[in-house]
């Protein structure tokens, strides 16, 4: 069977959702490359007997060390998911595209999740992951096909503002089982978030982002969810040729869609704070926390609402269109 290398594919969100989806929607095995051989629980519950993956400890920092695993396990396609945060992401990025150039893979995907190609360049908290990657892609492009998938920002968020008390951690058998029962996903907070953490800044502190469902709130100035990018790169590994650019949409919306989606599964009407463009960018000159910034760039990106930014290109749409992915309506019914 085809391998397809997944590196930082043990994480709980867009590892999960690959691994999951390829193991559903196709025969290609996983070669999964991390840090360590740990293996999650979610992937117990899927595989126990590792018939389908193989999980190898690989040094980023090592162009050598990645192109020996690569090649040893005959790889076809290398998908990049990890997010290193100690200033290495960038760097990361290029030695795995060398690596599987070296290693003679036909394919190549960067961790460039988020928004498109306007977006990575103008919004300031994603340059420190982005930094000469599709350069170097550009330079091997006659030796191995690249691909960024853009798929904006995860409507998963709002399954935070649905829990607003994290879920205690369960190991052991019956988590296990609970994970085996939902595919790799446990019922409840862990299949409405799908592994994103608590990062989002409404203010109710429930770590949601625009609309927080349990308190009622929203901040409006959604795009796809988890499991719909897992899928969609599924599917893209059947694709005979790939494209640089593979955006993906799940919903297109006005802000104020989802949140009479919200208001009318509630059945209430909720506190609405306005972010206004000049209030945001006043914040962003006085702010250092890293996180805190981003989010105001990113309500920033959502009022200018360009496209390739925060408006994708459904390019992944038009050629997987057996891949149906969910609206923001479903996930908020779903979630409530």
């Amino acid at each position: 069977m085809p391998i397809v290398a997944l590196a930082g594919g043990t994480s709980p969100s867009l590892g999960r959702a690959i691994v999951t989806a390829v193991f559903a929607q196709t025969p290609w095995n996983v070669l999964i490359l991390s840090r360590s051989t740990h293996t999650p629980i979610w992937l117990q519950a899927i595989d126990l007997d590792a018939n389908r993956h193989k999980i190898e400890a690989v040094d980023y920092a090592s162009v050598d060390c990645s192109a020996t695993t690569i090649k040893a396990q005959g790889v076809h396609t290398l998908v990049s998911v990890t997010s290193a945060v100690n200033g290495t992401q960038a760097q990361t990025q290029i030695n795995l595209l060398q690596a599987a150039v070296r290693a003679g893979c036909k394919r190549f995907a960067p961790s460039q999740w988020g928004f498109g190609l306007k977006g990575w360049a103008d919004v300031e908290s994603l340059q420190w992951a982005n930094q000469g990657i599709r350069e170097e892609c550009t330079k091997y492009r006659d030796q191995i096909e690249f691909a960024c998938f853009n798929q904006g920002s995860f409507m998963n968020y709002i399954g935070h503002g649905t829990f607003t008390v994290p879920e205690p951690a369960e190991n052991g058998g019956e988590a296990l089982d609970q994970f085996r029962l939902g595919a790799g996903y446990k019922l409840g907070e862990d299949e409405a978030c799908e592994g994103l953490h608590r990062q989002g800044p409404l203010a109710d502190q429930s770590g949601a982002f625009l609309i927080g469902l349990k308190n009622g709130i929203a901040e409006l100035p959604i795009r796809d969810d988890g499991q719909d990018v897992g899928q969609f790169v599924a599917a893209s590994l059947k694709l005979p040729k790939w494209e640089e650019e593979m955006g993906m949409a799940g919903d297109t919306l006005t802000m104020g869609e989802p949140l009479a989606s919200a208001e009318a599964v509630v059945g209430k009407k909720f506190n609405i704070s306005v972010l206004k463009r000049q209030d945001l960018e006043d914040r962003l000159t006085k702010v250092t926390d890293f996180m805190e910034r981003m989010w105001i760039e990113f309500n920033l990106a959502y009022i200018r609402d360009r496209e390739d930014e925060v408006v994708l290109r459904p390019v992944l749409n038009q050629l997987c269109p057996s891949v149906k992915p969910m609206d923001s309506g479903d996930l908020i019914g779903g979630n409530s």
